[in-house]
């Protein structure tokens, strides 16, 4: 019997009486590092690759991919991180992209440095714009043979959601006022100053030098006071106005329409809340 020994595609053929065989190749031993992992491998291990991450989207616990943008509503909650940690709050997102939720969804939240979103408010609704993201958090309880021990938590996947913008209605001019009234808006207009002496109703013992306030006008003109005059709220600080002062500027708050005809004679729409203020920059608009 004559024996020919090939070489093809890294298996060996044997000639045995003019037939072919093709031998069964033995499993290789392999080393942890050596090659990449495959899909047999991960269902064996059950390991979730970081190369199966790059190449699938990770869906979150508001059911939509991390890092994807989209709008959630819902309520200011209040929650806490542990056993230990001090209550904060947290967002309970009861719509996702104009969806209701079967249930509410309790996520932590982070404002992106650039937003100009008001911090939120215990038990006020919100509607905001962002996308939910993540990383590791924690220590290993292992990591802890090697140096001193630190309080800390445990080494897990944690989830936030990164807020972009608030959604809120926008007044420019008078017509939107009667429109938004009694409601969290967002103002757009500029910002101007008056000082005088303070008025009797607002003073104090221990209040010197003028009293500065401040309105919104409006691109028609109309002007709208941060908070009515005979409040002490209305009081705007030198830093404030130092700053904005003569600019466009963007201000969140509720306007009412103030009815109080012995104090306010003209009923003049106001400020009644001052949740944040901005200098207004406009963005181009979506695509």
């Amino acid at each position: 019997m004559k024996k020919l020994h090939l070489s093809f595609l890294s298996l060996p053929i044997f000639w045995f009486a003019g037939q072919a065989m093709q031998a069964i190749a033995a499993p290789q031993p392999c080393q942890e590092g050596n090659i990449a992992p495959t899909n047999l491998m991960t269902k064996a291990s059950n390991h979730f690759t970081v190369t199966a991450l790059e190449q699938k989207p990770l869906l979150g616990h508001l059911g939509q991919p991390l890092g994807k943008i989209i709008t959630i509503a819902g309520v200011v909650r209040q929650g806490e991180l542990g056993a230990k940690a001090s209550p904060r709050e947290v967002l309970s997102v009861e719509v996702v992209n104009d969806r209701p939720l079967a249930q509410p969804v309790t996520i932590e939240f982070n404002l992106f440095v650039t937003a100009q979103v008001a911090k939120p408010v215990l038990g006020r609704s919100f509607k905001y714009v962002g996308y939910e993201t993540g990383g590791f958090t924690g220590v290993p309880q292992e990591a802890f043979k090697f140096v001193p021990a630190v309080a800390t938590t445990g080494h897990r996947f944690n989830t936030y959601f990164q807020v972009l913008q608030e959604e809120l209605d926008v007044v420019k001019t008078k017509s939107d006022l009667a429109q938004f009234d009694n409601r969290r808006v967002q103002v757009i207009g500029r910002y101007v100053s008056h000082s005088r002496p303070a008025p009797a109703i607002t003073s104090s013992l221990d209040f010197k030098g003028t009293y500065t306030t401040a309105n919104i006008v409006l691109e028609d003109g109309t002007e709208i006071p941060i908070y009515p005059t005979y409040l002490k709220q209305s009081l705007r600080s030198p830093e404030e106005v130092k700053t904005y002062d003569g600019k466009i500027v963007k201000v969140v708050g509720q306007i009412n329409l103030d009815r109080e005809q012995k104090l306010n004679p003209n009923q003049q729409t106001t400020l009644t809340t001052f949740d944040g203020i901005w200098q207004y920059t406009p963005f181009p608009p979506k695509e």
